[in-house]
């Protein structure tokens, strides 16, 4: 099987969970934001966990290679920024807009068509950018085991298993608040009319 058919069917099986699982929604993500829901947070979080737990060791058995990013330090900054700013006044980051687009949601065809716009935009001023943002504090390709010294399966693994402590933190806290706001057993709920 190819890269890009395999690819696409893991990239339509992620959008199918996101649209079930309700985080291709703006209102999800909102709530994620201002730390009312943190749903998309834990999902996303179980997400990275698991494929972690996945790619690790397919790279210890050669299937994959995990390679590092380069550290553009300003770069980071900036595209983070502008990158946040756009995620919270859409709704919607790339993964859940697509996913929106692709349960039919015609609002998200801005959301969808900003970024395209957003890519090339970059494309055309990244001469420009380079010597502000790109070079300036550029510390080349490094990785957490590079960093650390350490095993990279190892680390991969020690990440994914601190992610899942931080989903299940997160999930006994939301079921300790919900449990607060419950009924106490024999207390009688007000009758709407």
């Amino acid at each position: 099987m190819g890269v890009l058919l395999l690819g696409l069917i893991t990239g339509v099986a992620f959008g199918y969970i996101l649209q079930n699982v309700g985080v291709a929604r703006c209102g999800c993500i909102f709530n994620a934001l201002t730390l009312k829901d943190l749903k998309a947070v834990k999902m996303m979080l179980t997400a990275v966990a698991v494929g972690s737990l996945i790619v690790y060791p397919a790279s210890a058995l050669g299937w994959v290679t995990v390679g590092s990013k380069t550290l553009y330090v300003l770069a980071l900054i900036a595209g983070g920024g502008l990158f946040g700013a756009g995620f919270a006044l859409a709704g919607y980051c790339p993964g859940t807009a697509l996913a929106a687009l692709g349960a039919g949601r015609r609002e998200v065809l801005a959301v969808v068509g900003g970024g395209l716009a957003g890519a090339l935009a970059y494309a055309v001023v990244y001469p420009v950018l380079e010597p502000l943002l790109i070079r300036p504090l550029n510390f080349g390709r490094v990785s957490w085991p590079d960093l650390l010294g350490t095993n990279p399966v190892a680390s991969g693994l020690v990440f994914a298993g601190l992610l899942l402590i931080v989903v299940w933190l997160l999930d006994a806290r939301d079921r300790s608040a919900a449990g607060s706001k419950a009924p106490a057993a024999g207390t009688a709920t007000p009758e709407r009319s």
